[in-house]
């Protein structure tokens, strides 16, 4: 998987997000987690940060070559943002 071209074998990675009710659901083109505790998970995705707010929040999959992120939780809002977060929580525990 190329993150850096968005694509995956070739292919754009599509964004989606498929949501069921507010308490779980899964995201689709997901470059990397930025950071996640129990209120908050920052997400860079292939159109830009999201962030998902909330209780009780946990990442329960993570499947970067595939770019797919599954959550469970109280979920309260989300919201896009141009900006990418700094690196991710993998990329700053090797560093």
């Amino acid at each position: 998987m190329d993150i850096r071209n968005n694509t995956s074998k070739g292919r754009e990675l599509p964004h989606k997000i498929i949501m069921s009710g507010r308490t779980s659901g899964t995201i689709t083109g997901v470059l990397d987690v930025a950071e996640f505790d129990n209120e908050a998970i920052d997400i860079n995705t292939t159109l830009g940060r999201l962030i998902i707010k909330g209780k009780d929040l946990k990442v329960k999959n993570l499947n970067l070559e595939k770019g797919e992120a599954d959550i469970e939780g109280n979920v309260d809002s989300m919201t896009y943002s141009k900006s990418r977060s700094g690196q991710s929580i993998v990329k700053r525990l090797f560093n």
